[in-house]
């Protein structure tokens, strides 16, 4: 038996001890990443339903809608745009304006969390299309609902801290969504 005059721990209490706080470290910091990536994989999903809601809101009052994407340093955004060519000419001298596309009023801008970036590429079929389009459709946004049901196709990914996240969201010109 030791004297009860002597205290502390042995070395095997302290390394048990460094393990618990250092698994413990690294739980929280996984916890924290897992936070940031369903934070993005929640703002996935909003733009799937936006997108479901706008097919069916195009249709419906055949309004001829776009998704606009504005990227920054700080957050990346994304609202709807309309096309309308009388607005042009009716605001070009108020606001020395030439875009045909000014912004939805029943939709408001959406933010995209930190570190979540969203890129919507043309589908190859839809590439060899535009060689055939007039150049007014030079400045048309990249996803384009047209009004009538039909939407110009794309393929949308999301980006978080640069490196994909989910999958990639192929749309077909009847608005049908397929991840892939």
């Amino acid at each position: 038996m030791m004297p009860s005059s002597i205290r502390g721990f042995t070395l095997v209490e302290l390394m048990v001890v460094i393990v618990i706080v250092a698994m413990l470290a690294s739980l929280i910091l996984l916890s924290n990443t897992r936070v940031d990536e369903r934070k993005a994989m929640q703002a996935r999903e909003v733009l799937l339903l936006d997108i479901q809601r706008l097919t069916q809101e195009s249709q419906d009052q055949s309004k001829v809608l776009a998704l606009a994407i504005q990227q920054s340093q700080n957050h990346d955004q994304y609202h709807i745009v309309e096309y309308q060519p009388l607005a042009k000419q009716q605001q070009a001298v108020l606001l020395n304006s030439a875009s045909d596309w000014v912004p939805y009023s029943s939709f408001k801008t959406r933010e995209l969390p930190d570190g979540v970036s969203l890129r919507v590429y043309p589908q190859e079929e839809e590439m060899q299309s535009r060689n055939r389009m007039t150049s007014v459709d030079s400045t048309v946004p990249a996803l384009v609902w047209w009004g009538n049901g039909e939407i110009k196709p794309v393929t949308i990914q999301f980006f978080y801290q640069q490196k994909p996240i989910g999958a990639e969201i192929k749309i077909d010109y009847l608005g049908h969504m397929n991840e892939s």
